[in-house]
């Protein structure tokens, strides 16, 4: 049976009930297909990253298959699981649109370079953590190749941190997807994958759709 680490960040210790219901039929999907998905969640760390690397270590230390990355407050539809896990490749995700009134997504991608693959997949420079599948071979390199700490006794890598570059913040995911493209490793989008992002409100969107109207747009000299 192979084994899935669902690595979800939790800083109030509580997850939204339409997450819980599509890891319940997550679950009962994987099972069916030989797959033992086992969700663990880091919780009450103010430091995003810190529980990103405190999760990076459970899934080294317990030599998981897989490491799939879902935040608390994502909803998505099982069946994308399995076929992360079907792709072929090291790092590929899905996204889901920010918590804002204008649709936009937590994909770092030149316009031009928004082009499917014959997979369907996009290559992007990075993509955000909220639902993202890395192999064993990725988590392993992310590991090997970032600083050592010691936190609450145990040994860590300080692999997901949070730097100032060109006079900006560059989070934790896209830093790690940087040290991962840098290990040669490529980072894919399977646009069809948009995750549901719940807030005081429900932000849904379609990815293909967005990707579109923005090639549409960029096109245009006028816009």
């Amino acid at each position: 049976m192979r084994n899935v680490l669902i690595a979800t960040p939790s800083y109030d210790g509580k997850i939204d009930v339409w997450y819980a219901n599509s890891l319940a039929e997550s679950i009962r999907l994987g099972l069916a297909n030989d797959i033992n998905f086992q969700p663990v969640y880091m919780s009450y760390d103010a430091l995003i990253q810190r529980s990103r690397n405190d999760l990076l270590a459970i899934a080294i230390q317990n030599k998981f298959d897989d490491i799939i990355w879902i935040d608390a407050d994502m909803e998505w539809n099982p069946q994308w699981l399995i076929d992360l896990l079907k792709a072929d490749a090291d790092v590929i995700g899905g996204t889901a649109p920010r918590k804002a009134i204008e649709e936009s997504y937590v994909v770092k991608c030149k316009p031009e370079n928004l082009v499917k693959n014959e997979e369907g997949l996009i290559e992007v420079e990075a993509l955000g953590t909220g639902f993202l599948r890395m192999s064993a071979k990725a988590a392993q390199y992310l590991w090997d190749n970032s600083e050592p700490y010691v936190h609450n006794g145990a040994d860590k890598r300080w692999a997901f941190e949070v730097k100032i570059q060109d006079g900006d913040i560059i989070s934790e995911d896209v830093l790690a997807c940087e040290k991962l493209r840098a290990g040669g490793f490529k980072i894919f989008l399977n646009p069809t994958m948009t995750c549901n992002h719940i807030g005081t409100l429900k932000f849904s969107g379609n990815f293909e759709q967005w990707m579109q109207h923005l090639k549409e747009m960029t096109d245009d000299p006028i816009a």
